[in-house]
């Protein structure tokens, strides 16, 4: 099944309710990425749980689309941007869908974490981003001159004896969303850490988190190591802990430098290497090279910049696989003549490959492949069409055997 029918049932759960402080936070800080119709349909499937099992009724699609006064189509691109940031989770099975309701996560998380905090960045002026932020700041109380004096609960309370009840497991619990990550990152660390000045690089502030925080950043802003390398050096003082939210400014002053550099600077670093993807073995290949330097070959020339901004957004909205996204590119622009169709086309063929858990590099080859040997049997038996009402634009993916083709046109 590749799309949500009116009359499909659904139901909701969740683990605990939503507290006056989350509700802020989706309010100000998820809600401008999210928009009006994916923030209402949140609020909505916690307003039908039942306020004792936290899980609700089943209800059609359809009601859905008369509470909201929305379409289906709209209605299941509202729930797909909930779960690209993490805030709802969906399941399926025969004609009823399960929607797992996540808490949002906290207000320091979400601006600090991840990735989401540059989006709001991005979607918002300085001056507002700024206003929102305060909203959530607390005023530090200066204990200076006083002595701790609190007791420990050993101290008041006697020692139990080992045996005691057995633990409770379905006790509610506060499960919030997890940071945003970006999978099958490519950046190098070492040669990242070994081009810093020593005097400017300590290990000891390459923790966990701030090694995720420079992946995300490096991977969103297209960054190469050498550039990330400079903004470190502009944002993290010898000694100190690193400021995430220094380091992210840093990042996006050294992404507005690349965009005005000459293209030559802004190369992969596969390509600035000098070693090419392998073009003998497709898998290999679409692992290896990056969306930009795929675009730039198929097209003999450099990218536009509005071509890129449709592969940002399929890989940061929808979630697509970042190889995944290079078999797509290719499939598509080998079947369309090299023309770039718009968003709304690669959204469409993106969700339904989503919706087959088409995740991996190995999977979309062998989905494409499967679809041009059924194009290929539709047109032996004369009747080559489709039910979908997006028939008339999806026909022309499936007319060649675009892999052999394409692998031939690059080697």
């Amino acid at each position: 099944m590749e799309r949500v029918q009116r009359n499909d049932q659904f139901f909701a759960y969740a683990k605990t309710l939503l507290s006056t402080a989350d509700l802020q936070t989706l309010t100000l800080l998820y809600q401008p990425l999210l928009g009006v119709s994916a923030f209402t349909f949140y609020l909505t499937l916690f307003g039908l749980l039942n306020k004792q099992t936290l899980i609700s009724d089943k209800f059609l699609h359809s009601d859905l689309e008369s509470i909201l006064d929305i379409k289906l189509e709209k209605l299941e691109e509202a729930r797909q941007k909930l779960e690209a940031v993490g805030l709802l989770t969906a399941w399926f099975k025969t004609d009823t869908f399960a929607y797992e309701l996540i808490l949002p996560m906290s207000a320091a998380s979400f601006v600090n974490d991840g990735i989401l905090g540059q989006y709001l960045q991005a979607v918002l002026t300085e001056d507002r981003y700024k206003k929102i932020i305060k909203m959530f700041k607390t005023t530090k109380v200066t204990k200076d001159g006083y002595i701790e004096i609190t007791k420990g609960f050993d101290e008041i309370f006697p020692g139990m004896p080992p045996a005691g009840l057995d633990s409770e497991s379905d006790l509610p619990r506060k499960i919030r969303s997890k940071s945003i990550k970006i999978r099958n990152s490519a950046f190098d660390f070492r040669l990242f850490s070994e081009s810093i000045p020593a005097e400017f690089f300590d290990k000891g502030q390459l923790t966990d988190t701030v090694r995720d925080k420079i992946d995300n950043l490096a991977y969103v802003y297209g960054l190469d190591e050498l550039a990330m390398k400079n903004a470190w050096v502009k944002a993290v003082e010898p000694g100190k802990p690193v400021d995430a939210s220094r380091l992210a400014t840093a990042a996006r002053d050294a992404y507005k430098t690349v965009a005005r550099a000459p293209a030559k600077a802004t190369e992969d670093p596969v390509q600035q290497s000098g070693e090419a993807p392998d073009t003998s073995d497709p898998i290999v290949y679409f692992r290896a090279i990056s969306p930009k330097e795929l675009l730039k070959q198929m097209s003999g020339g450099k990218v536009a910049a509005a071509d890129l901004r449709i592969v940002e957004r399929l890989l940061n909205e929808l979630g697509v696989d970042k190889g995944v996204v290079n078999v797509m590119l290719a499939y598509v622009l080998e079947n369309n003549h090299g023309d770039m169709p718009s968003y709304d086309y690669f959204e469409k063929i993106s969700l339904s490959w989503l919706r087959n858990k088409i995740d991996s590099v190995e999977i979309a080859i062998d989905y494409v492949k499967h679809l041009n040997a059924e194009y290929s049997k539709k047109q032996e038996s004369g009747v080559a069409r489709r039910t979908s009402k997006y028939a008339k634009e999806a026909k022309p993916d499936y007319k060649i055997d675009w892999l052999d083709e394409y692998m031939k046109s690059i080697q």
